[in-house]
């Protein structure tokens, strides 16, 4: 034994001692790296096949799933009264939550997991690709089975949509208050996303929507009913059932499934009975009851860290989206944000996103500064307009982006991608442009990105999530301060 031990001890030598020889850098250069020719040209395809159940429509994605059923029931919100608005967001952390005809809530959670892999509602909103201007939100139920499995989920689907108990009090109550305790959690240890999803408020409607129904004012929303009940029980549950009224009814689905053609045939057939049993009307409903607005806020909290984004939209400015800005996102991440905001700052990170839409930002995680970090943003543009790299670096960054396209998926991700795409309008020619620029990326067109950042870095949308003193100090940065919670 102490013989293998002194051996160990050898080996680990020699191997350091290897490592510190003077011609290491010479034996790593030739070991081999990639070049751009060695990557895949073509983007991953697009599993979507439009069928008809019914009169409803229904995308098929003909992906192996090795006996796993995925299947999603979609209500599409074109439009929704201003009353009811707020409960959506709500309604999805209900459903399945309470009890129903048949089931106490217990019983129902038990009945879901012994049957199923799980049944989620879940609130989405997609913005059209080729109009921006064209929102849809949806409310979907996801469904996972094993093969054999979806009668019996379609039966329990019907339990929890027609006869979930929306009007006791005491367990509504309980939910709340667990959701008002998870929020406050998520919003201190990941209050990166509360600022930058609410910066992104300020000025796009698909984020201000967003925002409305799971960021602060939902937050606000439970805070309120949770802390007296009795008072607001009555406009709770007024609110849960008017938005289920208004969202399930035939003329608002549509149906989403993944599996063999054999249990389409099922689906089907379970699927166009569900349907008949939906309501043919809805209520009458004014257009969607949002209105980006610029608040640039500072959220006081108790923290000792900051989360401070700058956002904007370079489409306001004529920009365009490019896939070239997947790069500028890999460099930004791991070069000038990484140096500036965490080497030389002390922030855990900073981050940054340039989407198709034009909705922009950049954010810092558990930073340290304040007015230091938003002039480290103000700088980024002469940065990008002054950005030298070698050929090596631009096919590593160019990897690095690339990376992010090209992970495997499982067969339920490979469907997600294909359904967001479908619903988002964007076809597989739109996502093999974006690949051809993005394999294209010279240091002149990331110099010339430097114009995306300028626009949407001067365009000032600005909030913080942070320590109240660190905030007070530059209150003249911000148009409202206010606590977090």
């Amino acid at each position: 034994m102490l013989e293998q031990i002194a051996k160990i001890v050898e080996d680990t030598a020699l191997l350091t001692e290897y490592q510190e020889r003077e011609d290491e850098p010479e034996k790593l250069a030739c070991i081999p790296v990639l070049e751009r020719e060695d990557i895949k040209k073509e983007t991953e395809r697009l599993y979507n096949e439009v069928r008809e159940i019914g009169d409803k429509t229904c995308l098929y994605h003909p992906i192996f799933t090795n006996g796993i059923d995925y299947a999603r029931l979609i209500f599409k919100v074109k439009a929704v009264s201003e009353e009811y608005f707020p409960y959506l967001g709500l309604l999805k952390s209900i459903l399945g939550y309470v009890a129903t005809e048949h089931y106490s809530y217990a019983e129902l959670f038990n009945q879901i997991h012994l049957n199923t892999g799980g049944m989620v509602p879940v609130v989405n909103v997609y913005t059209n690709s080729k109009d921006l201007d064209d929102i849809t939100i949806s409310f979907e139920m996801k469904i996972k089975t094993l093969k054999g499995k979806l009668p019996k989920a379609f039966e329990l689907l019907e339990e929890i949509l027609f006869t979930s108990c929306l009007t006791d009090k005491k367990r509504l109550q309980e939910i709340l208050g667990e959701l008002k305790s998870r929020m406050q959690s998520n919003m201190i240890s990941a209050g990166h996303h509360v600022a930058a999803g609410r910066a992104a408020s300020y000025f796009s409607k698909s984020a201000a929507i967003q925002d409305a129904l799971t960021g602060l004012p939902a937050y606000r929303l439970i805070e309120r009913i949770e802390g007296d009940m009795e008072a607001y029980a009555d406009e709770l549950i007024n609110g849960l059932t008017g938005i289920c009224n208004y969202l399930f009814t035939q003329g608002n689905l549509m149906f989403d499934f993944t599996g063999e053609e054999a249990e389409y045939e099922q689906f089907s057939k379970l699927a166009e009975a569900f349907a008949g049993k939906l309501p043919n009307g809805g209520a009458v409903a004014a257009k969607i009851p949002v209105h980006p607005e610029k608040k640039n806020e500072g959220f006081l909290s108790a923290s000792q860290v900051q989360y401070v984004c700058r956002a904007g939209n370079y489409r306001k400015d004529g920009l365009a989206y490019t896939g070239a800005l997947r790069v500028l996102k890999v460099i930004m991440g791991y070069d000038y944000l990484w140096n500036q905001v965490r080497v030389k700052g002390g922030a855990y990170g900073c981050m940054c996103s340039f989407s198709k839409s034009g909705d922009s930002y950049f954010v810092s995680y558990r930073d340290p500064n304040l007015q230091k970090t938003v002039d480290v943003y103000e700088q980024a543009a002469d940065y990008i307009a002054a950005f030298a790299q070698d050929e090596r670096s631009m096919t590593q960054y160019i990897i690095g982006a690339i990376s992010e396209l090209d992970t495997p998926l499982t067969p339920a991700g490979k469907a997600l991608r294909s359904l967001t795409a479908y619903m988002t309008n964007q076809t597989e020619e739109d996502f093999q442009k974006e690949r051809d620029e993005l394999l294209a990326v010279t240091q002149e067109i990331i110099r010339g990105l430097s114009a995306h950042v300028r626009s949407f870095v001067g365009q000032d949308y600005f909030c913080v999530v942070g320590n109240d003193e660190k905030i007070k100090e530059t209150a003249e940065l911000f148009d409202t301060v206010v606590n977090l919670y």
